[in-house]
């Protein structure tokens, strides 16, 4: 099995829009460029729209030693690579204020996040490919001057994303009725 580089998902976007593939995000080429300007931006989108298995991350919170102005007793700041949060572990009220979580939850505050994972050879091969074609539409038009191929390369992606959510979410313990009703409250 490959293993997922920044180059290779980059050539595998380049490749769909029938362009000429790079060795470094570095290169002196457009491809590259376009691709070295948009890497971080797309990934980030694609594993912000999901809780990815492989990019999910627990943690506790401690209170912030500033509290919120008024409302909530106590903030909470987010781990420094987390891009969203999932889940909090309250049966207290809370929200998402810039990077903060404010509640009146009592420290440690446990949560769920989707983190920021930098390393490709982590990416799950489906959430790989789905970034490839995201990677693909963010520079499309930049690379072929083509609003049809940046049409194309959207549809692709939405359909390879329905796919790879699919599949990553078959990946847990299925809900039960109770959990399903719980959640609905």
């Amino acid at each position: 099995m490959a293993t997922n580089t920044f180059v290779s998902i980059s050539n595998r976007a380049l490749t769909l829009l029938g362009a000429q593939p790079i060795t470094s995000l570095a290169d002196d080429t457009k491809e590259a460029r376009a691709c070295n300007r948009m890497y971080e931006q797309s990934r980030n989108q694609v594993l912000r729209g999901h809780p990815w298995n492989f990019a999910v991350k627990r943690v506790a919170l401690a209170a912030d030693t500033t509290a919120p102005v008024y409302e909530y007793t106590n903030a909470f700041t987010w781990p420094a690579d987390c891009l969203r949060v999932v889940e909090v572990d309250t049966t207290e009220n809370w929200i998402i204020e810039g990077r903060k979580i404010v509640s009146n939850a009592a420290a440690p505050l446990n949560i769920v996040y989707v983190s920021e994972v930098e390393d490709p050879t982590l990416f799950d091969a489906l959430f790989a490919e789905t970034y490839a074609l995201r990677l693909a539409a963010d520079i499309a038009y930049e690379i072929t001057a083509s609003q049809t191929v940046l049409s194309n390369m959207e549809t692709l992606y939405t359909t390879k994303l329905a796919e790879a959510r699919r599949v990553d979410a078959q990946e847990a313990q299925p809900a039960t009725e109770l959990d399903w009703l719980e959640s609905r409250t």
